[in-house]
Formats: structure tokens, sequence, C-alpha cells
């Protein structure tokens, strides 16, 4: 298993202003002991090759590795043409960029205005579409020992399930927060996905109810210390996951604050979160 921090959002401000923020993240992640971290194949891409790998040799030098953001395909275009194109073009950047970052999988997200109830665009007809589209960069990246996963955002667990059921090679990266945003309480959200986890952003939030509309308000909280079901989800991993010593668990913080509603330090949340990590 690969402990890690994702590199986005409110913790990456921990670096943001470095002098040279991919080094002061490595360091970072090196000082807590994490070894996984994530980012976008375009963001390497734009990287000239010689900065790419002095990048790399500080990854391999504290044993991290880093899991592939493709972003940017319409994977429910009607246009075959066009994501075939894409496909291609995603499989030839990986093949340079995965062994050189040791990447352990690969991670792919769905239009987020698309979801369980959408009308324009129904379930059903969402999962097949994904179904034949994505095919061939699961096959590929499957070939690289990089599984490609989708990132739960706007869908049940078992929506995302029975895309993978129809696509070999085909996983999910659960984010354990996100099932808020369809209404699914996360620890049935997580049961539903595990069968095909190969990663998560391992996210907590706070929970209280929202009557207007009927709903959530939803907070950032330490992993561990909100309402997710943190514990009880790992749980479910390793007991269901296809290969619980091969996940890939990224915290995912967003803001948290203190009973004043004033933003907590960075650096505090981040060891209480590692502290609640190594209680697993």
């Amino acid at each position: 298993m690969l402990w890690g921090l994702h590199s986005g959002g409110w913790m990456s401000g921990l670096y943001a202003g470095a002098a040279d923020a991919y080094r002061a993240q490595v360091d970072l992640l090196a000082e807590h002991g994490l070894h996984a971290t994530s980012w976008s194949v375009r963001e390497l891409l734009a990287m000239p090759a010689g900065r790419r790998e002095e990048v790399a040799g500080w990854l391999a030098e504290r044993d991290i590795r880093v899991s592939l953001g493709v972003g940017g395909i319409d994977w429910l275009s009607t246009d075959d043409g066009a994501i075939r194109r894409a496909t291609d073009e995603t499989v030839a950047a990986l093949r340079t960029l995965v062994p050189l970052v040791r990447a352990p999988l690969v991670s792919t997200g769905i239009d987020r205005n698309l979801h369980h109830y959408s009308r324009d665009v129904p379930v059903g007809c969402q999962i097949e579409r994904l179904g034949v589209a994505m095919a061939p960069l699961a096959k590929a990246c499957a070939a690289m020992g990089a599984p490609l996963a989708i990132h739960t955002v706007t869908h049940f667990g078992r929506d995302l399930a029975e895309l993978c059921r129809r696509v070999p090679g085909l996983g999910l990266l659960v984010d354990t927060a996100n099932f808020f945003l369809i209404g699914q309480p996360p620890v049935e959200g997580a049961a539903e996905c595990a069968a095909y986890a190969v990663g998560t952003h391992f996210k907590d939030h706070y929970a209280a109810p929202n009557f207007k509309p009927l709903g959530l308000n939803v907070r950032g909280a330490v992993p561990g210390q909100g309402d997710v079901g943190l514990r009880e989800i790992y749980g479910l991993l390793m007991e269901k996951a296809p290969a619980p010593d091969r996940l890939v668990m990224e915290l995912e913080i967003d803001p948290v604050c203190d009973e004043q509603d004033r933003p907590r330090d960075r650096r505090d949340v981040l060891r209480e979160a590692v502290a609640f990590v190594k209680s697993l």
C-alpha cells in the first residue's frame, strides 16, 4: 500500500510559494513518510525534458511514485475519431511518463455536469458510451502496469462499479467524501466501489443537515475526525479491493477551521492526518 498526499487543493499551500515547488513537495512527502502523489500528464509534458529528469531523480531518491491524471478527453462525445486521437496521444505520453515517475495508476474523470440523475444523457446511456470509449485506454494502461481509474465525483458507487464490470482492467479512484455530492452515505458508496478500487482520495468532511433545499452542508475535516467513516471505509477496502497491498491512498484535505471558524495551521492538520493513518 502506498500512502501519499494529493498535490492540489488546500494542502498545496505548504509548498506552492517555495522557490522550487516540486522540490518542496517531494521534501514534504518525505518528511511525513509519504510515498505517493499525483500530477497531471499535461503538467509533466509542459516541462522541458531535462527538468522532468531532474524531478524524477528527486522522486527516486525519496522512493515517491506519482499517479498520472488524464484530463481534457470528452469521454461521452459522439465523435469516435476525436476520442481515438486523444487516446492515441495519451498512450504515447504515458509510455514516456509512466516509467519515469513509476506511476502506480492513471486517473481520469467524467464530465461533472453529468451524474446519476441526468436527464439529457441518462445514467444507463452514460455507462454504455463510457464503456466503449474508455476500453482502449484501460487496456493500454493495464499493459503498462498502471491501471486506469475513474475518479468518483457525481455518480453513485453502483453506477461506476457497473462501468468497471463492463471494461476489463478499469478501476476506481475512490474519493471518500465526494459521495456526499450525490447524496449517498460515504460508507455505502465505498462498499459499492471497493471491489474495483485501485486508489483513493482519502478525505474527510463534517456534515450537517441543510433544509433549503434538503441536503447537506459539508466542510473540511482532518482525516479520521469527520463524518465520512474513514476507519470503516479502510476496513472495507482491505477486505474487498482486488489488490489491497497495491492501493494508492492519497490524503486529500479540504480547508479545516477551528471552533472560531479560523483556518487551522496546515502542518498541524497534516501531522494529525498522518497520525490517524498510522493508527489504522
